[in-house]
């Protein structure tokens, strides 16, 4: 199916994906960097509908900062298999406004579910400011949540089992000129211990985004087995030269 826009309520959005080749992983299936690629385009398209997209905040000195997240998956799709992600925004809670979504297959079967705190920051200062003045725009659905989830802050690890290390390259940043969220996903899943091996799919990945990385920085990215099984994980990525904690993550997999 060819992405086209589905509903005419201002509120929701529903948009339709064909799983292409390069959004695949080494297993056949749409991989878990694309799948947050995938929310973040339906995302920033809705909010572009509303008013509200990161373009048009920056002409006012704003923009949109990804706070929190957690993703749930029961299916993984694969190559030219037809997805429709459903994106609303649910609600404001102090500083966040909070954006749910849906991924279903062409049954129409929810496969994948998302909620979402995202932040306004000042451009130039890099702090944030309460959405309410956006309030009306972003036309919050009030009650309709993707599933029923606090996105609290996590706890940070100790001793952690594994660290690599990585360069931020230019293709990390984002039009915010520092390093897109996707990266860090990236970043956390090479840690993993046996990642991409058969018989290990994501059930749960939960994110806390606490800091800033720019081009050139080098980044620890930190792991720790939670579990004898190996299918609970808890994350870390510091910034190497200050130990600034960039992000604190949890990943539960289910073992077949």
């Amino acid at each position: 199916m060819n992405k086209k826009q589905n509903t005419s309520e201002l509120n929701i959005l529903e948009q339709d994906y064909g799983i292409r080749s390069y959004e695949i992983d080494a297993g056949g299936r749409l991989s878990i960097p694309s799948i947050f690629n995938l929310l973040q385009d339906a995302a920033s398209n809705h909010a572009l509908r509303l008013g509200v997209s990161v373009h048009q905040l920056l002409e006012k000195n704003y923009t949109w900062v990804l706070s929190r997240m957690m993703l749930t998956m029961d299916a993984f799709p694969g190559w030219q298999d037809p997805v429709r992600v459903r994106t609303w925004p649910s609600g404001i809670q102090t500083v966040f406004a909070l954006r749910d979504f849906e991924i279903r297959d062409s049954a129409d079967h929810i496969i994948g579910s998302a909620v979402s705190a995202w932040i306004v920051i000042d451009a130039d200062k890099r702090r944030p400011v309460r959405p309410t003045s956006f309030a009306e725009q972003i036309n919050s659905v009030e009650g309709m949540r993707a599933f029923d989830h606090s996105l609290n802050k996590l706890p940070r690890i100790d001793a952690p089992d594994v660290e690599n290390r990585f360069f931020v390259r230019y293709h990390d940043l984002d039009i915010n000129q520092h390093v897109n969220n996707v990266s860090y996903i990236e970043w956390l899943l090479e840690s993993i211990p046996g990642f991409g091996r058969k018989g290990l799919t994501l059930k749960e990945l939960e994110l806390n985004y606490l800091g800033e990385a720019f081009k050139g920085d080098r980044i620890i990215s930190m792991c720790r087995k939670d579990n004898p099984s190996g299918t609970r994980f808890s994350h870390s990525i510091v910034r190497e030269e200050d130990r600034l904690e960039l992000v604190r993550a949890r990943t539960c997999w289910d073992q077949t």
